[in-house]
């Protein structure tokens, strides 16, 4: 993967990869990836309305509407070959994340929270691009990280599917343009 997500996120505990050969320039595969949006997909949306009913028990402050990429924090972009959102979730001030830098996403380390780097590394083959996506996650503390085993084998599956979904919806976008 990308050295970006690397530096972003070294150290993880939870990791799902997955790739798609794309026949288009790749800067329209670039353009598809930015536009891309959990919202676009019904799959996404269905499974998030079914994640939200446990989370608003155990999480408290989650939002009524579908999670959308807008909800990521924007931590690396270098066009047209790595992208790399995350997220701080857990038992944290939304607020403080909201207004994060890549710097102080590498450096948190708040109890009773997780880490989660979602990047996207584009490499062009002979008149196609590979995109490969990798999500990491690095729980701060044993509390967090029991969580969150239990939590990745309920959802990992359906998240594999989500993001199979959205690669083959860039897939789509890139080869229509």
């Amino acid at each position: 993967m990308s050295a970006a997500l690397e530096r972003l996120l070294p150290r993880y505990q939870f990791v799902e990869r997955h790739r798609i050969l794309v026949s288009a320039p790749v800067a329209e595969v670039y353009a598809a990836v930015v536009a891309m949006d959990l919202a676009d997909s019904s799959i996404a949306r269905t499974l998030m309305a079914l994640w939200r009913i446990p989370a608003r028990v155990i999480l408290g402050n989650v939002p009524d509407r579908p999670m959308s990429v807008r909800d990521f924090l924007q931590l690396h972009e270098h066009p047209p070959t790595d992208l790399v959102r995350g997220m701080i979730g857990g038992r944290v001030n939304r607020a403080q994340v909201a207004a994060m830098t890549a710097d102080d996403f590498i450096a948190f380390n708040g109890p009773a929270a997780f880490k989660l780097a979602w990047g996207f590394h584009l490499t062009v083959c002979e008149r196609s691009v590979l995109v490969e996506t990798e999500t990491r996650v690095f729980c701060t503390d044993a509390d967090s990280r029991a969580w969150f085993r239990w939590y990745w084998l309920v959802i990992r599956l359906p998240s594999g599917l989500i993001r199979r979904r959205l690669l083959a919806s860039i897939k789509r976008r890139a080869e229509r343009s």
